[in-house]
């Protein structure tokens, strides 16, 4: 697969919701085609920096590989002559130090809103909960919780959002040597459907089958998709606990099976 990259053509507004704060811009391809909206992770305000970026880049990409419903990725080119346009000070800084290429995904449109709190979960969404829960224990991802849910949901469709946290043992100093054993991952207890599936029978066949899919081209060609100035040492960090899980698949679902026993 390979990441379009697009050019932001003017903002619209800043996003109420997230710890960065993105922002909505109109962007369009490099014909001038094609203008939609896309919500952007600016990286000047990104609290990780290119961390952040890459883990939204690889976990947008992983979730379409592995038939998670995620907005569309896209690579957003920001002029910095698009500050002039700002009035607010300092997002006008923050803009145009943000000049160059920015993490965005496409604007999920027809009356989709965030999960509700305290929202039980649909016989029919069950099974993609459940592998919702074992995608984020896959990217260690301790940011989808009752409080965030990093969800957007319309009857029996959802999407998952908001990956700049995912693939969080690239900061732990003695991370694990077998990152399949995923049961004492503490934040899997504040988990938005831990609560919800603890104690019930789940059905994560067809997510070990697509684990499967992560080859070693593949997960080639996801990083291939990463911009050459974001990239650092923890993109192979993150490879191999990819490459490491995927040659323990069967272990990684049993130990799922166990934090929700």
């Amino acid at each position: 697969m390979q990441i379009p990259i697009l050019k932001a053509t003017s903002y619209q507004k800043t996003m109420i919701s997230g710890r960065t704060k993105p922002c909505l811009f109109f962007c369009e391809d490099e014909g001038g085609n094609n203008s939609c909206e896309y919500i952007v992770k600016l990286k000047a305000g990104m609290e990780n920096g290119y961390n952040g970026l890459i883990a939204e880049v690889l976990a947008s990409q992983l979730a379409q590989v592995l038939d998670i419903p995620t907005p569309e990725p896209a690579l957003i080119y920001i002029d910095p002559l698009l500050a002039e346009a700002v009035s607010d000070t300092n997002l006008s800084e923050k803009i145009r130090n943000s000049a160059g290429l920015n993490f965005g995904s496409k604007v999920i449109t027809c009356g989709y809103d965030t999960w509700p709190v305290g929202k039980a979960i649909p016989t029919n969404l069950r099974i993609l909960a459940s592998e919702i829960f074992a995608f984020d224990a896959l990217i260690q991802n301790p940011d989808r919780r009752v409080d965030k849910p990093n969800i957007l949901w319309k009857g029996d469709e959802l999407y998952i959002i908001d990956h700049e946290m995912g693939f969080s043992f690239i900061y732990e100093i003695l991370p694990s040597a077998s990152p399949w054993q995923v049961n004492k991952l503490g934040f899997l207890k504040r988990h938005l459907f831990y609560a919800e599936l603890k104690g019930h029978p789940i059905n994560l066949e067809r997510f070990a089958g697509a684990i499967d899919l992560l080859t070693d081209n593949v997960l080639n060609e996801m990083v291939s998709n990463i911009p050459l100035e974001w990239q650092n040492s923890n993109i192979s960090k993150i490879t191999t606990h990819l490459k490491d899980i995927t040659n323990h698949v069967n272990e990684f679902i049993d130990e799922i099976r166990r934090t929700l026993q």
